[in-house]
């Protein structure tokens, strides 16, 4: 449980430092070099390897959550006591 609660933590931690550094420097680069087409390509491949790992990253927190989900829904249900064999015996199915 601790290392869901950790890979949800550190996944919201770098989106908000992703934006936060996205919002504030691409503009400032992208108009640094506006000759230089090859820069611009590495900034947009770096950009494009950046969303890919956060989604990569998202894509375990929801799996993690699916499982968790999932592990609670599996014990709930074997929470539920058993019928006594006295019911069972009468029962017609």
């Amino acid at each position: 449980m601790g290392d869901r609660t950790t890979r949800f933590g550190v996944a919201v931690l770098l989106t908000g430092m992703d934006i936060a550094v996205f919002q504030h420097f691409f503009g400032v680069i992208w108009q640094a070099w506006p000759g230089v087409e090859w820069i611009r390509l590495v900034l947009l491949f770096t950009l494009a390897l950046w969303a890919g790992s956060a989604a990569v990253l998202w894509l375990h927190v929801y799996y993690d959550l699916r499982q968790l989900l999932y592990e609670r829904r599996t014990a709930r249900t074997l929470n539920v006591a058993p019928m006594p064999a006295e019911l069972r015996e009468d029962s017609d199915v």
